[in-house]
């Protein structure tokens, strides 16, 4: 259905009438299709696509797609077995279960944002420096004009401690070139760079705005260059306490020559606006991810006509994703919404009307949304508090 069809739909069913005294329809069409949405789960917004960031080892926050409602399945891109199902947990026992169990999901929020954590191990990640001590594997030193560095045994995010120090200015930050050799000839602009940082209060926060991380033989003559990065590895902002940043290797320049089976030198250097103190950074690990594909829900019922997913009609050759069944829902509730907003003289009888449909006579869930579940039952994963419980049932 287009959405010209929408309109004379909904036309014919308040009587007839102009839709000139409906404002802000395509606003209109998405609160009742908002509505339906918070009802049930369309079979006809079922959506396959590859999740946005590949999987790695113990890094746990991962990106939603932006039209994400409900999770239905999470399994890798290639070789799936029967063994590959994920198990969604509750947000307190994945946290708690972190270092125990694996295929594990939870969805929670970020910043304002949906995301969802995965934990399912499939390759370990080559950790270059722990950020324990300041000289338990190579040297740490300041660069530019960066200061008070030490070691926290305090405030960490792995291990036994962390590094701190203050910051002056644009480009100052740490670095090391000191360090064993690690062989990362398979990681070779392949793997993702993965290191922590913790930011104290909301006016540092404030006057940060991204990280680069420089590796490989020495820092002078055989590095790579990571792009700046201005987000977390999830894709939200960064905030107050610990960050996560992700540099594709892939993305790197690379200066001179780099021997990948001998990286030993790394450095990390923060753009701020105004002086930044007690930074502290923790656990550079370079990690090569497995893609997974995600099986949801979409919270869009709109296509346009490039095919992209919208939330909100730009025009009306648009199209509802929907089928008959659903299409009828959608219409009664955009009869509801049109008719509240008119308040004409028929305005009380289309909405009891509308709603008798939608839900039964006396409105005891024998209607519409009734037949509809009973027909397309939600195929969501539900959370299941702790390992043996049933799925919480909402």
């Amino acid at each position: 259905m287009t959405i010209t069809q929408r309109k004379d739909n909904l036309s014919s069913m308040l009587h007839g009438g102009t839709l000139n005294k409906v404002r802000n329809i395509d606003l209109l069409f998405e609160r009742s299709a908002n509505t339906l949405l918070s009802k049930i789960d369309p079979v006809d917004t079922i959506r396959i696509i590859p999740l946005s960031s590949t999987i790695h080892d113990d890094i746990y926050n991962y990106s939603l797609p932006s039209d994400f409602k409900a999770i239905i399945d999470l399994f890798p891109q290639a070789g799936r077995t029967h063994l590959d199902s994920a198990v969604r947990n509750k947000a307190e026992y994945f946290s708690l279960r972190a270092e125990m169990s694996r295929k594990r999901i939870s969805i929670e929020g970020s910043e304002g944002s949906k995301i969802i954590k995965v934990n399912w191990r499939k390759r370990a990640g080559i950790v270059l420096n722990t950020m324990n001590s300041l000289t338990d594997n190579g040297t740490w030193a300041v660069v530019g004009a960066a200061s008070g560095l030490a070691e926290d045994s305090i405030i960490y995010l792995s291990g036994a401690g962390s590094i701190r120090f203050d910051l002056a200015a644009s480009g100052n930050g740490i670095r090391n070139s000191g360090m064993s050799k690690v062989d990362m000839s398979d990681e070779d602009e392949v793997a993702d760079v993965f290191i922590s940082f913790y930011v104290k209060n909301s006016t540092d926060l404030g006057n940060l705005n991204s990280l680069t991380c420089i590796w490989g033989n020495d820092l002078a003559t055989n590095y790579w260059t990571g792009i700046a990065q201005s987000t977390q590895e999830d894709g939200t902002d960064f905030k107050i306490g610990w960050n996560t940043i992700k540099v594709p290797w892939s993305t790197a320049t690379e200066t001179g020559t780099v021997v990948p089976a001998e990286i030993d030198s790394f450095k990390i250097t923060f753009d701020i606006d105004s002086a930044i103190s007690d930074i502290r950074v923790d656990h550079i690990v370079f990690s090569i991810g497995s893609q997974f594909d995600i099986k949801y829900y979409s919270k869009y019922l709109i296509k346009n006509s490039a095919g992209t997913w919208i939330t909100r009609t730009t025009d009306d050759d648009d199209t509802v994703v929907l089928d008959n069944d659903a299409i009828q829902i959608l219409l009664l509730e955009d009869l509801i919404a049109a008719a509240h907003q008119i308040e004409g003289a028929d305005s009380g009888f289309d909405i009891g009307w509308a709603k008798k449909e939608l839900y039964g006579e006396d409105l005891r869930d024998t209607g519409l949304y009734a037949k509809y579940r009973s027909r397309y039952s939600s195929q969501a994963k539900k959370e299941v508090a702790y390992y043996g419980a049933p799925p919480i049932r909402r």
